[in-house]
């Protein structure tokens, strides 16, 4: 982004915009885009920035061309975010065309054209109305008092069946708001075509609150939801003037990239147990009474017949040059060799992304902890081909000798 034509006025909402995304995120209030004497910087970030009149993607540092790197993107967030997408309706979208929102705009109207074309979700609600025949159950209070001299009117109330649901709103929310933030002819026309759909959905004031219960009678609904969720999570709303003063749809690439690697393990890995984000242990404990201290949390933990094996995700570009060490972060190793001892593994890996500087995607360099028989591996996958990291991973692991 430096040096590429912004206005100061441009830059200045953009980066009020992304210090507003940085703290939804919990990250620092430079941690989305730093300015600079040229203009702004994206720190590591993939996703999308907007304010009226101009939208900035921010794509990941993987190696191909553009159209390819918001393909490679869109399976990472598919799978991190269970949404399900085919190859079908990723070959479909013209990535070299259009920017991630514009293509994400896509994929969620044409998702959801699909789903209501079968019908809206509904559920019945309660109602009270003055009706000319009777329904329900008599509302005598208001039948004695209103209606005495009118025999012709009888207040009811009855259960009718309404598209007025809550995820509908959340639906509808997220079609208007996208209305407002879609460039290209057909996403506008599709825009238009489901607000029309959803008329009678009410308008929710907020709609991520919306009490959404998933369940079997909107299972069509369930991944369309997400995104609609995801839309609306990062819609900035100008306390000025109470209109809308920006947009972000934002991921921070070490968090995306763990949940990419540990959903993709629990598919590559299938029956074995693997655990994302597991809290069984700590590193010490209280004296006297033994109570924990200082939770760990390793991202993945794979329940090996041989016994555990701690996957650390890092996201970070490791140095060629050093051929002792790799560049590998020697905090990083401190805190796998803490996972290891409360965890009494003998496996531990550190998981980097590949680029073409370091040969072929898989094993790094491998040391043996001092003393012990455990194993500290280095191993990258080419997450620019995300839909051949899973098979990476299974020979990966199955490349493991049971007994070293």
């Amino acid at each position: 982004m430096e040096d590429g034509g912004l206005r100061e006025s441009q830059a200045d909402r953009l980066h009020g915009v992304a210090v507003q995304a940085a703290r939804q995120l919990r990250l620092p209030e430079t941690g989305v885009l730093t300015r600079t004497h040229h203009g702004l910087r994206a720190q590591q970030v993939t996703g999308i920035l907007s304010i009226p009149g101009l939208t900035v993607e921010i794509l990941p540092k993987i190696e191909g061309e553009d159209g390819a790197v918001r393909g490679a993107l869109i399976r990472m967030l598919a799978v991190a975010y269970d949404l399900r997408v085919s190859e079908g309706e990723l070959s479909s979208l013209q990535t070299q065309r259009h920017d991630l929102l514009e293509l994400l705009i896509r994929l969620f109207c044409e998702r959801l054209l699909a789903a209501v074309k079968h019908g809206l979700s509904r559920q019945y609600l309660e109602r009270e109305d003055d009706l000319p025949v009777f329904r329900g159950s008599l509302l005598v209070k208001r039948q004695l008092t209103i209606h005495a001299a009118r025999p012709d009117r009888l207040a009811c109330r009855f259960d009718e069946l309404s598209e007025n649901t809550p995820i509908n709103r959340v639906l509808k929310a997220a079609v208007l708001r996208l209305a407002k933030l879609a460039r290209t002819a057909d996403n506008l026309r599709r825009l238009d075509e489901l607000a029309s759909r959803l008329e009678h959905a009410g308008t929710s004031a907020r709609p991520l609150a919306e009490p959404v219960r998933l369940d079997r009678t909107n299972t069509a609904f369930h991944s369309v939801y997400g995104l609609a969720r995801l839309f609306l999570s990062g819609d900035w709303q100008s306390t000025v003037s109470g209109g809308p003063s920006g947009f972000s749809l934002l991921f921070p690439m070490n968090d995306l990239f763990e949940k990419f690697i540990g959903k993709s393990l629990k598919r590559a890995l299938s029956p074995l147990p693997v655990r994302l984000q597991d809290r069984r242990h700590y590193a010490l404990r209280h004296l006297p009474g033994g109570a924990g201290a200082f939770s760990l949390r390793p991202d993945v933990v794979v329940e090996a017949e041989d016994g555990p094996v701690i996957l650390d995700t890092k996201w970070k570009r490791l140095d060629t040059e050093d051929v002792r060490n790799r560049n590998v972060s020697q905090s990083d190793v401190y805190q796998m060799l803490a996972y290891a001892h409360a965890y009494d593994a003998d496996r531990l890996i550190l998981l980097y992304p590949w680029d073409s500087h370091l040969g072929e995607p898989g094993l790094l360099k491998e040391w043996n902890v001092a003393g012990t028989k455990r194993l500290l591996q280095a191993v990258c996958v080419d997450v620019g081909r995300p839909n051949q990291v899973i098979h990476q991973l299974r020979r990966l692991f199955l490349s493991f000798p049971a007994d070293r």
